[in-house]
């Protein structure tokens, strides 16, 4: 059995509504006999009449109806697949799932999820929050388009494509009725034996902060809470003693309200200790991906974020011997005009 085409139905409808085949045609952009054959292969196709034809009109038959309010429903949800296309192609319907650790959903992601709702209204953003191990294997399975991380220990291959995007310094709160609050500057090993507050951190990170810290008592860095829920981190520091292990980003409105102060700790800036607790945050996708154009744009407005906030991606240091190379001792200034004096000379001799 013949299975019409849009086309096809479209003509039967224009021929539904006019009653009239020239009329019909010109609307369809086709020649009459063109629409005449075409209404033939429909009713051929059915094996029944859809229009009695007489010299002085057109009549539409009871099967005919039928058929044209079918059309009329299939040539409408053609029309939505076409807007849907054309809204996902210039990002203005879909969907975008989106991974993001603790702090990265606090500071990239607000701003630019609500710059792509301003200008895509009908974008729906699915957001999944966890560490970047659960993330990364929700992004292996297929069902992320990219997640947000603290990537200090992550490293690209081959299917995974890592795009850093700047650095975040980290600093310690507290509530302003915490022994430490009304001090003007600490020393790092006056933290010694508190209880602290974070995201799970990379090993490599907590013992170099476990090794700043600890006293001669043993007493060092102790996580007392330790989640991925960045909100529930602010609000325990607030509620309680803990000292909070994140960025100004994630409590912009405790210290703006006095929630909680920020622990000006001594060694923390010195720059042999400045990156200690430095977070460099970055994208990651899987390479071959093919995103769709809603993903692709909220990837550009998480970019222009992390470059509003974000220091730039950090320089490996230059190569020990071009640091300590003897600087070449300057020779004596010429005087203008000398080399090219010489160059004269040197010419003229050449040319004896």
């Amino acid at each position: 059995m013949h299975t019409p085409t849009l086309r096809q139905l479209q003509q039967l409808v224009y021929l539904a509504e006019e009653r009239h085949f020239a009329r019909a045609a010109q609307r369809a952009h086709v020649t009459q006999s063109a629409l005449s054959r075409s209404l033939q292969t429909l009713e051929d196709a059915a094996g029944m009449r859809l229009f009695d034809r007489s010299s002085r009109s057109v009549e539409i038959t009871a099967v005919g109806e039928r058929l044209v309010a079918r059309a009329r429903s299939l040539l409408s949800g053609a029309d939505d697949l076409g807007r849907e296309i054309r809204l996902l192609r210039s990002g203005d319907a879909g969907q975008v799932t989106v991974g993001v650790g603790a702090f990265t959903g606090l500071t990239l992601l607000p701003d630019a999820m609500a710059r792509l709702y301003s200008e895509h209204p009908s974008v729906r953003i699915k957001v999944v929050q966890d560490n970047w191990r659960a993330l990364m294997d929700v992004l292996q399975q297929g069902k992320l388009d990219f997640f947000l991380a603290h990537i200090t220990d992550i490293r690209a291959d081959d299917s995974l494509d890592l795009e850093p995007l700047g650095s975040l310094p980290g600093f310690f709160y507290c509530r302003p009725t915490h022994p430490l609050a009304g001090r003007r500057q600490l020393s790092v090993r006056d933290l010694a034996g508190q209880h602290f507050a974070s995201v799970a951190l990379p090993p490599d990170f907590s013992r170099r902060l476990d090794d700043l810290i600890a006293s001669p008592a043993g007493r060092g860095f102790d996580v007392a809470l330790e989640s991925e829920n960045a909100g529930l981190l602010v609000q325990m520091a607030v509620r309680s003693d803990v000292v909070l292990v994140a960025g100004d980003a994630v409590v912009t409105h405790e210290l703006a309200s006095g929630q909680l102060v920020r622990l000006n700790v001594a060694e923390l800036s010195e720059p042999r200790a400045s990156d200690l607790l430095l977070a460099q945050f970055g994208i990651l996708r899987l390479k071959g991906r093919t995103l769709s154009p809603a993903a692709l744009m909220l990837m550009d407005m998480v970019r222009a974020q992390a470059a509003r906030m974000l220091t730039g991606p950090r320089r490996p240091p230059a190569p020990r011997a071009a640091r300590n190379a003897p600087r070449s001792r300057p020779g004596p200034r010429k005087k203008p005009g000398a080399p090219a004096r010489r160059r004269s000379r040197n010419q003229t001799r050449g040319k004896a």
